[in-house]
């Protein structure tokens, strides 16, 4: 936050502008948008984790069953 030339940040003055009825709407709103802002980065984390996983579990499962299908249909009889 930058400091205005009074000393105080822009936080302080914006909250000096705000009635005291008004507090408590706008506490609690703060921790919505905070709660909000959390859930927001888990859930891009957890999307992306997921898209990793998903991507090389697909093409593990696709090389196995490749593998198993030369093994047992092209080369029945390998090894001898």
């Amino acid at each position: 936050m930058a400091a205005k030339e009074d000393g105080k940040s822009d936080l302080q003055s914006d909250l000096e502008k705000v009635s005291p009825a008004a507090l408590p709407a706008v506490a609690i709103s703060g921790a919505v948008k905070g709660v909000g802002e959390t859930s927001k980065f888990t859930r891009e984390i957890f999307e992306a984790l997921d898209l990793f996983i998903g991507r090389y579990l697909v093409l593990i499962a696709t090389g196995y069953i490749g593998l198993k299908f030369l093994h047992f249909k092209i080369f029945p009889d390998f090894p001898f």
